[in-house]
């Protein structure tokens, strides 16, 4: 097996191992930000290992997940690896992998392995900010929505806000 690198305190967990076999090989799942990510199976030719487990969050008044890993890629035609909750991305068996999805800032999935496809795009990450006063002034055009007597802003793309 071949360890899986190490996650940042804070900010995600680690990788899973990966492994070459007689035939092919298979990656490990990318650790996600409440979660490691799996192992790929041990047995040849072994599943590639799924991404970890993102974090929820309920600052928009309702549950959404961030920041899951992504799913290991695999030999060509065995079995891929799942992104984890939180927007991974899914691996691949036959082509490139999965981007992480849009605005919730999962990894990429990892590619095919033996015919040189790349990982998928990381989704892009999203800045959100809940409070009790309204703004004075944003620009970048963010969402604007209430919960519980909060406003809150949703900035998908650059901007600023004035209290």
């Amino acid at each position: 097996f071949n360890a899986g690198a190490a996650g940042t305190s804070g900010q995600g967990f680690a990788g899973g191992q990966g492994k070459n076999y007689s035939v092919g090989a298979a990656a490990g799942g990318g650790g996600g930000a409440s979660a490691v990510g799996t192992d790929c199976a041990s047995n040849d030719p072994g599943p590639a290992g799924s991404g970890g487990a993102g974090t929820a969050s309920t600052i928009t008044g309702s549950s959404v997940t961030y920041a899951g890993g992504g799913g290991g890629g695999a030999y060509s035609g065995d079995t891929a690896g799942s992104g984890g909750a939180g927007g991974g991305g899914n691996g691949s068996n036959s082509t490139v992998g999965s981007a992480g999805t849009t605005n919730r800032g999962g990894g990429g999935g990892g590619g095919t392995t033996g015919t040189g496809n790349n990982g998928g795009a990381g989704g892009s990450g999203v800045v959100i900010i809940s409070c009790s006063q309204a703004a004075a002034v944003t620009t970048g055009s963010p969402t604007v929505t209430t919960s519980g007597g909060n406003t809150i802003y949703t900035f998908t793309s650059s901007g600023t806000i004035t209290f």
